[in-house]
């Protein structure tokens, strides 16, 4: 390879980022073989774990995490499931897998946890406002069970030097042809950082990623709350962002975001939905939140464009990202008032 072909190709992906597990491969399939012991079984989705439904007596839920998850974070997310069993969120149970609490499997960590049955809510107004109750009821009950906290996620996204380090690696991934949608995503990304330094926002444990497809309603009428993996401390807006902005895509997520413009939230306005979470939530939002929540909302698909290099999509697909992150920004006036 000459001096040339070596500059312009693009960087590897890192060591620790890997594919979602398959079941077809040897260690996994041994696994789901000794878990399941002749019962049938069904891979129920996720985007980065493998979740199988194991058709036990009771059944079961087989997860194995993505490579670059520690023992000490899925232990210590285990245990937070379990204090939240003693308060209001419904969560699924961890189970020891028999003879241990946690496997290794190749490069992987794997758990079993109880399955719970439900349906996922319908994408509706009523469902959108009951979401914004259940993220209050969350935070409460995070908040009540925190300590002792289980470790950071290492694929944290907190600062604006690592959104610049994901932007500079998806040019680099994505070539020249990137320049364009990676010169708004810097320019995004410097009027971001500068109202950032102007608020002061309140840290709380959050969820991560609530959306109704990590909620599921039992026949009781309650309602359940899945996938606790990016569960850490950061700003609490973080949590009510994401959820809006899933809330404005039709609740359905980054691969639906074809059309920022015409979102559900220019029918079902975002005041209600932050009206529903304070009704239930540990404190009402701060003047500094409503400031910063315009650039909260922003960030969201901000750093999607950004990752685009590192998960696998294409320049259009950082393009849609960067179109629905500059159009919360345009909104700044009407949403931070």
């Amino acid at each position: 390879m000459t001096g040339v072909e070596a500059s312009t190709s693009p960087p590897a992906l890192p060591r620790w980022f890997g594919p979602r597990a398959s079941p077809d491969d040897p260690a996994v399939s041994a696994l789901i073989a000794r878990v399941a012991r002749g019962a049938g079984w069904a891979d129920i989705g996720g985007g980065f774990n493998l979740n199988l439904r194991i058709d036990a007596e009771p059944p079961v839920v087989l997860r194995v995490h993505r490579p670059w998850v520690r023992r000490a974070r899925v232990a210590g997310l285990r245990r937070l499931r379990e204090r939240l069993q003693r308060t209001q969120v419904r969560v699924a149970r961890p189970i020891p897998i028999p003879g241990y609490d946690l496997l290794r499997v190749a490069d992987r960590w794997a758990e079993l946890e109880e399955f719970i049955d439900h349906v996922e809510p319908r994408a509706d107004e009523d469902s959108y406002v009951r979401l914004f109750e259940e993220l209050g009821r969350v935070h409460t009950a995070l908040k009540a069970v925190w300590e002792p906290s289980p470790p950071e996620p290492l694929d944290d996204h907190r600062t604006f030097g690592q959104l610049r380090y994901s932007v500079r690696f998806t040019r680099r991934r994505l070539g020249p042809r990137s320049e364009p949608v990676v010169q708004r995503m810097r320019q995004l990304t410097g009027e971001l950082s500068k109202l950032r330094k102007e608020v002061e926002l309140p840290c709380a444990p959050i969820h991560g990623d609530y959306k109704l497809g990590n909620a599921g309603e039992l026949s009781d009428g309650s309602w359940a709350t899945f996938d606790l993996d990016f569960a850490r401390v950061r700003e609490r807006l973080y949590d009510i962002a994401a959820s809006l902005h899933h809330v404005a895509q039709g609740g359905l997520g980054r691969e639906t975001a074809t059309d920022p413009e015409l979102s559900t939230l220019e029918l079902l306005e975002p005041r209600r939905l932050l009206d529903a979470y304070e009704s239930t939530a540990p404190e009402l939002l701060s003047r500094d939140e409503h400031r910063w929540l315009p650039g909260a909302l922003a960030l969201v698909p901000l750093h999607w464009a950004a990752t685009a290099g590192l998960v696998g999509d294409d320049i259009h697909e950082a393009e849609i990202a960067m179109t629905a992150a500059e159009a919360w920004w345009s909104r700044r006036a009407e949403l931070s008032s």
